[in-house]
């Protein structure tokens, strides 16, 4: 009773609480929008555009750098952008990172000073950013600049005031698409000297580098955009071999994007299916002092050391075309990978990196330029190597990013560098992720398989990338079983992998390795075509093979059969008398086709009829004893009898 008495004082209490409140704040809710008076809309808004905050003048100095006073500010001047796109974000590519919407507008802000944007009325969704350099180094050691140099700040139609106390190039970011091209106002920013191809011309643009004074600028594509520093294209300007042509330097960086990326994921801008569509935004690379992670890192932007090398391989158009630009190829690599449908877990530095060999492929450099070739013969030799393999295992030969580039690599220059297209749109068109290794290494060989219309099992345990039954069983419904290997390829060299390949195998419970000569006594010599070799149970030595015996007949895929056949060595006292031969398609669930009594006659061809035909991979036939009474067990060939 007591409880209820205070329940019922406190959501009394609460009830009047919260008329009061509505009161005291003046909600109105009339019509489900919170209606503020006068006085609440009133706010106070830094306005004062003669204004600077020099507060952090030293740290901005540091970096990113300062623009000079004698710079030109702009006031009211306008400018238009095309809003209009579509997002296509990395979930619908099913990739790591895809590019957002983000719009250079060619203007940079000054340290400190106050950026006045008119937004046109109506326009909505849109967001300011001052600065390119969105690392947060915050809690990191030894720190080159400060953590948090950039800032965002929301628009709204009419004027818009920022203040980024570092500077910064200034883009406007969309939260969705505009239909009609944009015009925008700007007063106090200064024009950052941009290269935009097709519009910027060389010589005009480089006396414009010279003799601005602000310390980033971009070179823009349709494709891809690099943020660099102005002082190192003035170094460059005055070196032995200087940017002279930025309009092909940057023709061939969009073709890279356009066919070694975009393209090659199966992207395009008006595709059948939305899925396909190429990112309509450009996929960026910003250079900065001090990166977050390592050297440089995937992400948005991708971001990189700012330094010689890194530089060098964004303005140099003979690396470009003629070298290895790794560390950029790598990190856009790592951007586009599709780890939640096919790229397995050991992979994470392996299929970034088939982006580099794209690139080489089309502008037909060596492979081996790109990154040496320590990796590629022990790695050869790991695939050549009989017996149980691992791929994703930790053994020096295959346990390398780059040797396990090798069967793709081999892929690609045997049937085509279009595979990759295929692997990738299958991957975006799958009804589902894929949430195992097994279930990645199945979705691979099964489109390989269907893009090459070619059951390539025996290149997958070549290499000794395990695949599950439900997969093996499938293709090799479809297509015909791969008859050469493949596995030998060598694409530095472009030679190889033109070798035969008979899949058909055969194992012994018990076999004589020694006591019958270099070839006889083996299982293998039941298969090899002659009557004058043979296999032999264990005799010389213990353990000794005892009954029954059982042999195992792998075909490679599933053949046809309406029986088998089996012809014992030519002398009586190891010849089979009773057998049971058993199918099944996965070398797991067999089921019996039934018992057969081989004749006494030594070497005379036995045929055992199935009762009917049937399509089976793998036989096993246990040989139950031997018409000498003993222990001994010996066969010259079995195979099946097709129809």
């Amino acid at each position: 009773m007591k409880n209820t008495i205070f329940s019922n004082t406190i959501l009394a209490f609460v009830g009047v609480l919260t008329l009061a409140s509505c009161e005291k704040y003046r909600y109105n809710f009339d019509d489900g929008v919170n209606k503020p008076s006068t006085a609440e809309s009133q706010q106070t808004v830094d306005t004062a555009m003669t204004i600077v905050d020099r507060s952090l003048y030293s740290r901005a100095r540091i970096f990113p750098g300062m623009v000079e006073a004698t710079e030109p500010r702009v006031k009211d001047l306008k400018f238009t952008l095309d809003l209009n796109f579509s997002a296509s974000n990395s979930y619908l590519l099913r990739i790591q990172s895809a590019p957002m919407p983000q719009f250079s507008t060619g203007f940079y802000a000054p340290a400190g000073e106050l950026i006045k944007i008119v937004v046109p009325t109506g326009i909505n969704g849109l967001s300011v950013q001052v600065g390119g350099h969105t690392d947060n180094l915050t809690g990191q050691l030894n720190l080159k600049r400060d953590p948090i140099i950039v800032m965002n700040r929301q628009l709204y139609p009419g004027d818009n005031y920022v203040r980024n106390l570092y500077g910064g190039t200034i883009y406007i970011n969309a939260a969705f698409g505009i239909p009609q091209p944009v015009e925008f106002s700007i007063t106090g920013a200064v024009k950052s000297p941009d290269f935009v191809l097709g519009q910027s011309v060389n010589d005009a643009w480089i006396k414009e580098v010279k003799a601005s004074t602000v310390p980033w600028l971009e070179m823009r594509t349709k494709r891809i955009v690099f943020l660099i520093p102005r002082d190192f294209l003035i170094r460059n300007f005055a070196s032995a071999k200087p940017l002279t042509d930025p309009t092909a330097l940057m023709t061939a960086w969009n073709d890279v994007f356009e066919l070694d990326y975009n393209k090659w994921m199966g992207l395009s801008d008006n595709p059948a299916d939305t899925r396909d569509r190429s990112p309509q935004g450009a996929w960026r690379e910003v250079l900065d002092i001090q990166p977050s992670v390592g050297y440089g890192h995937s992400g948005w932007p991708v971001v990189a050391t700012m330094d010689d090398e890194w530089f060098n391989s964004v303005v140099s158009i003979d690396q470009l075309l003629h070298g290895a630009n790794w560390g950029t190829y790598h990190e856009f690599g790592h951007n586009c990978q599709q780890v939640s449908t096919w790229s397995w877990s050991t992979l994470g530095e392996t299929t970034n990196n088939l982006f580099n060999f794209k690139v080489a492929n089309r502008n037909a450099v060596n492979f081996a330029v790109l990154h040496g070739v320590d990796w590629l013969q022990p790695a050869l030799a790991f695939a050549a190597t009989a017996g149980t393999k691992n791929f994703d295992g930790s053994v020096a030969a295959i346990n390398d990013p780059f040797a396990r580039m090798i069967p793709f690599l081999q892929i690609f220059g045997i049937y085509g560098y279009d595979a990759m297209p295929y692997l990738y749109t299958a991957a975006r068109h799958a009804q589902r992720f894929s949430n195992t290794d097994l279930d990645k290494h199945d979705f691979v060989y099964e489109r390989f398989s269907e893009y090459s219309k070619i059951d390539l099992r025996p290149f997958f345990e070549a290499w000794g990338i395990a695949l599950s039954s439900q997969s093996t069983i499938r293709i090799a419904k479809m297509f015909p079983l791969l008859d050469k290997k493949i596995w030998t390829y060598n694409p530095v060299t472009k030679t190889g992998g033109t070798e035969k390949y008979d899949p058909i195998k055969i194992t012994a419970s018990s076999e004589e390795l020694t006591g019958e000569g270099a070839t006889n006594g083996r299982a293998t010599a039941m298969i090899d075509g002659s009557n004058a070799t043979f296999w032999h149970s264990r005799w010389s030595s213990a353990p000794f093979g005892t009954m029954p015996y059982t042999l195992l007949l792998d075909l490679g895929s599933a053949k046809s059969a309406k029986g088998m056949y089996f012809v014992p060595r030519a002398s009586s006292g190891q010849v089979p008398k009773d057998i049971e031969v058993f199918k099944s398609e996965n070398n797991t669930d067999w089921v019996s086709i039934g018992t057969f009594q081989i004749g006494s006659a030594a070497g005379a061809r036995n045929n055992y009829n199935f009762p009917a035909t049937i399509a089976n991979r793998y036989y096993k036939i246990v040989i139950k004893n031997n018409w000498a009474n003993n222990s001994n067990a010996a066969l010259a060939e079995l195979n099946i009898i097709q129809p």
